[in-house]
């Protein structure tokens, strides 16, 4: 792989994990969301599939292994957050009736006091997207610094 093609990985990455939590700030705000849009693992949503297959192979340089376990944190703990909010908005998958299945959207009934809480949570997402912000960027500049060497490493 290129150092251009990296770059371009890591882009891609960060506009979907823009996009991601764009959606999460529409549920909170409560403009309509479809809820199967924001995948709630972290290895389901599309900058976790990047992550997961051709970011990790980032780790075999050195000089980026430490960056790419700041991006693993932060990154389940956009999860970790959004789970919580997830809560709040949806019946979880695993707990709902057949009978819930059948006659509700797998939405719960959210007061104000809960839109508050949504909206805490959604405050930590945002410092957490933020600081994975950075780090990416960061990376971004690790990469651009990489050696021929360590471009083979990653392959």
């Amino acid at each position: 792989m290129t150092k251009t093609g990296i770059l371009q990985q890591i882009q891609d990455a960060k506009t979907a994990h823009i996009r991601w939590v764009k959606r999460a700030d529409h549920l909170v705000s409560g403009l309509p969301v479809d809820k199967d849009f924001i995948p709630l693992e972290s290895t389901t949503c599309a900058f976790g599939q990047w992550f997961y297959h051709d970011g990790v192979k980032l780790r075999l340089v050195p000089s980026i292994d430490n960056l790419i376990n700041r991006i693993e944190h932060h990154h389940n703990d956009l999860h970790d957050a959004y789970m919580d909010i997830y809560k709040i908005f949806f019946i979880m998958p695993t707990k709902r009736s057949l009978l819930q299945k059948i006659f509700t959207l797998n939405s719960k009934h959210v007061t104000p006091a809960d839109k508050e809480k949504a909206k805490a949570h959604f405050k930590y997402l945002k410092r957490s997207s933020e600081e994975l912000l950075a780090v990416l960027d960061i990376l971004e500049e690790k990469v651009k610094a990489l050696t021929y060497e360590e471009l083979e490493n990653i392959q």
